[in-house]
């Protein structure tokens, strides 16, 4: 038995079957496919069992099904019998042993409403008919070829195109499955083409944004990367800048304790000779010319003390003043420092050539040692001290004006002061016997408040230092404050890290290192940190689509490899076939018609360029693009199917028929009275002929001729009463024998 075999049918509401009706089809008692044969008059519906498998597997032209529109598939009903609303066919095979079909059995049921709509089902599971196709020609059932040969596809043959024959050919040789899957690999070689197209485009638009983006990250790591070096750089410099203002401000705080105490000190002294110089004068009354002296010089060293004092305090105020306005210095030019270092060294030399000389001039070497020591101490003020900037404000005109007007009143009282002591020299002179003690105590008085005095100008240089210090802090804590605000509260901690590790100059020397990158930064730019995020998702569209395209050239080659090994299967499949079928061709005419000849030529093209796809190369080859049949019956010179009789063309289509079904037997095939055209001597050369047939392959025979319900097995009867509709009656043919 073969390896797919029809087994029921069932019909509802198709054409004249409006009822359910059912069709076994069992194999004889031998094991073999059988023959069962349907009979029945002339318009009792029998031909509609083979318009029913024709239908089910997935025939769409309604010619074919002898129907002018969807709707005649459709019981359309009687005077006795309501239209009905669908119609359905269910067609069960058996698979015993075919590897590419893993299912047991197959029920294909295709159903159609009077509404036009359509269904197809496998196993009642809902598909599409492109799958019931498929499924059918792995079966090695086609749904017009000659698995169901109908009335009038005999001479249609022979009628045929030749390129209509080639495909009839094809089919019946078992190339079906293999030309769908060439024209599914196609059909998928053009949508990946498609596919690739698109994946192409959309890697061409993303390319120039993907780049836009690459650069934006490289730039935000650049920036990352500076950021980070940047605040390294900073908290080491902010932290041994802060570790020596720290430091300096100490200092500062111990020298302004320790020249106060000293103050304290001299004052204390000072206080302490008034009270013995008063002592002494109550003890021992001067004359009215020392008292007047005395009087005098104390009341000028008062008041000198007293402008000196304001003096220093103006000098103070001014010194801060000029701090705090302060802005920004600005180093001594290279340019400069050459050029006075050049007039050092001409003076220099004109000091050695006027040493040098014959009679040297003392009052030009005064002059120039002046003018050299004048030089000397400019440039070293220069040098500690940097010229200050544009941003430095001018000196308040009060003040300086105040100050001058001090530093004369100073003199005048320094002059007076001298000239008091002239005239107290003098009277001490006169009386320097009864006065001396006096004296010397009026002496250290004088030079204990000269020593307090000079201590006081030291607390307020001190003092000067301490507000350029404090200035200074108050810059640095704004430039803190403007770019690293976080480091504020850990800057203790930075100073004792940082600040004992480097040294003043290392530190230094980092701020022009801060003041580039804080440039790189601003030269940057701020960069949206989503940037990143946008880029790594672009990079992974990107690679993906890269990867698609990769995967879908390699498809496209795969496909291509595919089409071709198809190609040369289905060639060299077609050329074993056409041999064999040539052969038996020739065999059955000889056994028809008792001789004659007959065979199959194969009608081959000019050589053409077959295009796999762009890439492929071209190759020439000679294809085969129809078959022509040539008959001659004996004792004829004849050889076009054409100028054959209604009887030869019959024969000669049957031995076509038997030919294909020996060649490349088909699981069932139907056979819609296609021995309506024979005489009772060929029927019975016919009936002959199927009843060998029937070893390989199962027939359905739709049939008035005697011979060939002979040879069948199971008879079916079909009548039709005056409701129009078809009924069924069945026969075991071998059970009646018996």
């Amino acid at each position: 038995m073969g390896a797919v075999h029809l087994k029921r049918l069932e019909l509802q509401g198709f054409k004249t079957f409006a009822q359910k009706t059912v069709l076994e089809f069992l194999p004889d008692t031998g094991g073999r496919p059988g023959l069962t044969a349907i009979v029945g008059p002339n318009g009792s519906g029998k031909s509609n069992v083979a318009d029913a498998l024709r239908w089910v597997m997935g025939e769409q032209s309604l010619k074919l099904l002898r129907a002018k529109k969807s709707e005649d598939i459709v019981f359309s009903g009687s005077a006795k019998k309501s239209r009905a609303g669908f119609a359905e066919v269910s067609m069960t095979l058996v698979n015993d042993d075919r590897p590419e079909i893993d299912l047991p059995e197959i029920v294909a049921t295709r159903r159609l409403y009077r509404n036009g709509q359509s269904e197809y089902e496998i196993n009642k599971k809902s598909v599409r008919l492109t799958d019931v196709v498929l499924l059918l020609a792995q079966a090695g059932l086609g749904q017009r070829t000659y698995s169901v040969i109908g009335q009038g596809m005999v001479d249609s043959v022979l009628s045929a195109t030749p390129l209509e024959r080639k495909e009839f050919f094809d089919e019946a040789a078992g190339l079906k499955p293999l030309q769908l899957k060439k024209q599914a690999s196609l059909n998928k070689l053009e949508a990946t083409k498609d596919n690739l197209k698109q994946a192409e485009l959309i890697l061409h638009e993303i390319s120039p944004r993907l780049g836009t983006l690459e650069r934006q990250a490289r730039r935000l790591e650049q920036r990352s990367a500076i950021e980070k070096e940047l605040r390294e750089a900073e908290v080491q410099y902010y932290g041994g800048v802060w570790f020596e203002l720290r430091s300096k401000l100490a200092e500062v705080a111990v020298a302004i304790k320790q020249a106060e105490g000293k103050k304290a000190e001299y004052m204390k002294r000072v206080r302490g000779l008034e009270e013995e110089l008063s002592a002494l004068e109550t003890s021992a009354p001067t004359s009215a010319g020392f008292k007047e002296i005395r009087q005098e010089l104390d009341e000028l060293a008062r008041q000198r003390a007293g402008l000196r004092e304001e003096q220093l305090k103006l000098e103070s105020t001014r010194e801060f003043s000029r701090l705090k306005s302060e802005k920004s210095w600005s180093p001594l030019p290279l340019s400069k420092i050459i050029e006075t270092l050049e007039r050092l060294r001409a003076q220099h030399e004109s000091l050695w050539t006027a040493v040098g000389g014959a009679a040297p001039d003392f009052d030009q070497l005064k002059k120039l040692i002046a003018e050299i020591k004048k030089d000397n101490e400019h440039l070293l003020s220069q040098l500690q001290r940097p010229v200050a900037g544009q941003s430095s404000t001018a000196a308040d005109p009060a003040l300086e004006k105040k100050l001058h007007e001090l530093a004369g009143e100073i003199t005048r009282l320094d002059g007076l002061i001298k000239d008091a002591e002239a005239r107290w020299e003098n009277w001490n002179q006169s009386e320097q016997a009864g006065r001396a003690r006096i004296f010397e105590l009026q002496h250290k008085l004088t030079d204990g408040r000269k020593e307090a005095s000079h201590v006081e100008g030291k607390l307020n240089e001190t003092a000067v230092n301490l507000a350029r210090l404090e200035t200074r802090r108050e810059g640095f804590l704004q430039d803190l404050r403007l770019h690293a605000p976080d480091s504020e509260q850990q800057l203790e901690g930075l100073a004792d890290e940082f600040g004992a590790k480097k040294t003043p100059a290392e530190i230094e020397a980092l701020a022009p290192q801060i003041s580039k990158l804080r440039s790189k930064l601003e030269w940057i730019g701020s960069i949206d940190p989503e940037v990143i995020k946008e880029y790594e998702d672009t990079q992974k569209r990107f690679s993906d689509l890269e990867t698609q395209t990769q995967d879908l050239k390699q498809a496209m080659a795969s496909l291509e490899s595919i089409i071709v090994e198809l190609d040369v299967t289905i060639k060299e499949r077609a050329e074993t076939a056409f041999r064999v079928l040539d052969r038996e061709f020739g065999n059955y005419f000889k056994k028809l018609f008792g001789g004659g000849e007959a065979k199959l030529v194969e009608i081959q093209s000019e050589s053409e360029e077959v295009e796999i796809d762009e890439a492929a190369a071209t190759e020439e080859e000679e294809r085969v693009v129809g078959v022509e049949i040539l008959a001659t019956p004996p004792g004829k010179r004849l050889k076009s199917v054409a100028l054959l009789s209604g009887g030869e063309r019959a024969l000669t289509s049957i031995a076509l028929i038997c030919a294909i079904m020996a060649t490349n037997p088909s699981p069932f095939v139907v056979l819609d009275e296609v021995d309506a055209a024979l005489d009772e001597s060929n029927s019975r050369k016919f009936a002959d002929i199927i009843s060998q047939l029937a070893d390989r392959t199962q027939f359905v025979v739709i049939t008035h001729n005697r011979a060939t319900m002979n040879q069948a097995h199971v008879l079916y009867g079909v009548t039709m009463g005056d409701d129009g509709v078809s009924q069924l009656l069945s026969v075991k043919l071998e059970e009646v024998n018996h």
